[in-house]
């Protein structure tokens, strides 16, 4: 039998190997605009198994838009001979309708001088070839745990938004959920724990959905950080999502063992329901979003659903944040201060500053409507500095206006969480009492509870730098935290500050009474100082002061003044200070 020829062989297997690799080759025949493809080519194009040649137009008609002009330049690039290689990554519609992105190698060969002529003229193309690799599943997974990302789940919600329409099948819903407190699973389980939760999260949500009727189509996927969206199948109503996503969360809830530590995780969740109003996926995905931003407000584990008039929400909150920086940076923030009252004498020993907003359309806006918003959007920390440095500019106004008078004038400024995160913080406070000529015995700092939270060491550390300057601490809405004992005994405070929810009932309620003076208790023999905040009635007054506590605030006394306000009372004190009975008190 005559052995094949040697060309022929060779020729077979370098079929055979373009065959066995998982690159898919491609040929192009420039002068005849003629393209052939492998068949692995074909399988990632999208294409029926089978020889497939032709203009290479049809390649192009297949890329991306926003891709294809690129690609077509680097090609036309490579045709010309202007370059020799080619290397394009870019988008390619296969025949089901879905985007693959591929990496495309591109390769001029076979050229040839024109006419035969001389070396100096310029070389003609006549071939170029290369290879197709399939990117998508790199592209288009979290790394982290493995589910679709959020480019993969925008092209899917786009073929289900189609399809929907072309049938007018409105039976799918999407789901967005965020793990609650996340930030706080990572610094106290480091970011290795962190990442195990978020992989049982996935893992969790995935066995959720095969219980779920449809859970070959119910797209999972992780956006950035601890949020998944989830496009839930098979729903025809919102009360069917309700139930899955409460089935979700049952899931979720379940406690979570890392290592030695034990967590028990919660999600707050947002659905949109799919409707003919929907054209684009993202404003599905918005809607969810808004949604849930609504239920992270309400407290934990919500789950809230879309309604028509949270879009409005979120564009006034949009509208807020954009006033609120032009608010810190045109000086529309005033501050107002709260006497601080000795029980006994009604004599004025302090002031606690209270930012307001005066807002050139809506006039004055109390701090529950913004301080919120400026803590969620990190506003919070050019509104902080500007505070305390206005409320010491302030006390050194007043002292120099009561020069002679013996009557304290400290002042209590609030902390956010993170500004008392933040690092540098008794550096920038020694600036700031420096840059007002201040004295660190007239300024109060207050933190709440949750302040110190975070990062509990940290903290520790803050407070003792601010201890060392001289500047006295008040932990603010004493007895609303869940380890307040352990912070008093740990943390160099000098002073309570008992929540107004305390002092509402005193008079009449036992229960509030004994705690009361439970705190009161406390506080001396940690030789602490306390103040009783939200004092309404004389009934608190008095009742307070049968307790043993010796300081108070509230409106019973004085509402927040303006200072232009407090420098007309301060400048009416005589040697004793200014004294505030419940006859003569500032409205």
């Amino acid at each position: 039998m005559a052995a094949k020829p040697v060309q022929e062989e060779s020729e077979q297997q370098f079929q055979l190997a373009l065959e066995a690799s998982l690159d898919g080759f491609w040929d192009f025949d420039v002068a005849g605009n003629i393209a052939h493809y492998s068949s692995q080519w074909q399988a990632i194009a999208g294409f029926e198994p089978c020889a497939y040649a032709g203009e290479i137009t049809h390649w192009l008609e297949r890329v991306h838009p926003e891709d294809r002009p690129r690609f077509e330049t680097e090609l036309k690039a490579l045709c010309a001979g202007k370059s020799k290689r080619m290397r394009n990554e870019h988008r390619l519609r296969d025949r089901h309708g879905f985007w693959r992105w591929v990496v495309v190698h591109g390769l001029a060969g076979h050229c040839r001088l024109k006419n035969g002529g001389s070396q100096d003229m310029a070389p003609v193309v006549t071939r170029i070839a290369g290879s197709m690799t399939d990117q998508t599943e790199r592209r288009m997974a979290d790394p982290l745990t493995g589910l679709p990302n959020r480019m993969y789940f925008i092209e899917h919600l786009e073929r289900r938004l189609e399809r929907a329409q072309a049938m007018e099948a409105w039976d799918f819903a999407v789901l967005s959920l965020a793990i609650e407190r996340f930030k706080m699973v990572n610094e106290s389980l480091g970011y290795a724990g962190g990442d195990a939760l978020l992989m049982e999260t996935a893992s969790r949500l995935t066995d959720a959905m095969t219980r779920w009727k449809s859970p070959a189509e119910s797209v999972i996927a992780r956006l950035n950080g601890a949020e998944f969206l989830v496009c839930l199948e098979g729903v025809n109503d919102e009360q069917q999502a309700i139930e899955i996503a409460k089935d979700i969360n049952v899931e979720l809830r379940q406690p979570f063992q890392w290592r030695r530590e034990r967590v028990a995780p919660s999600a707050a969740m947002g659905i949109a329901q799919a409707d003919p109003g929907y054209a684009h996926p993202e404003e599905l995905m918005r809607d969810a979003d808004t949604a849930l931003t609504e239920a992270k407000t309400l407290g934990r584990g919500r789950l809230v659903c879309y309604s028509s008039g949270m879009r409005e929400r979120a564009l006034a909150r949009l509208q807020m944040e954009a006033d609120l920086e032009e608010a810190i940076r045109t000086g529309q923030l005033v501050l107002h201060y709260q006497p601080e009252i000795d029980l006994a004498t009604r004599a004025i020993v302090g002031f606690e500053a209270l930012v307001r907003w005066r807002h050139p359309k809506r006039g004055l806006i109390s701090p529950g409507e913004f301080i919120p918003l400026a803590e969620e959007t990190g506003l919070i920390l050019p509104l902080g500095d500007w505070g305390l440095t206005e409320a010491c500019r302030q006390v050194a106004a007043w002292k120099a206006l009561s020069s002679g008078q013996t009557h304290a004038l400290r002042v209590s400024v609030n902390l956010s969480a993170r500004q008392f995160g933040r690092p540098g913080l008794a550096g920038h406070v020694a600036e700031v009492l420096a840059k007002t000529a201040v004295s660190a015995d007239d300024l109060r700092l207050e933190v709440t509870e949750s302040s110190l939270m975070s990062n509990a060491d940290a903290a520790l550390e803050t407070m003792q730098d601010l201890e060392t300057l001289g500047v006295g601490l008040h932990m603010d809405d004493f007895g609303t935290g869940y380890s307040s004992l352990n912070h008093l005994h740990r943390y160099p405070f000098d002073t309570l500050k008992i929540d107004r929810s305390f002092i509402r009932g005193i008079a009449e309620e036992k229960d509030s009474a004994e705690i009361v003076g439970t705190i009161l208790d406390l506080a001396r023999s940690l030789e602490m100082e306390v103040v009783a905040e939200g004092i309404e009635t004389v009934e608190q007054v008095e009742r307070l002061k049968s307790l043993g506590c010796r300081l108070g605030q509230g409106y019973y006394f004085a509402k927040p003044m303006d200072p232009e306000m407090v420098s007309a009372m301060l400048a009416c004190a005589d040697e004793r200070g200014y004294c505030i009975s419940g006859s003569d008190r500032p409205n």
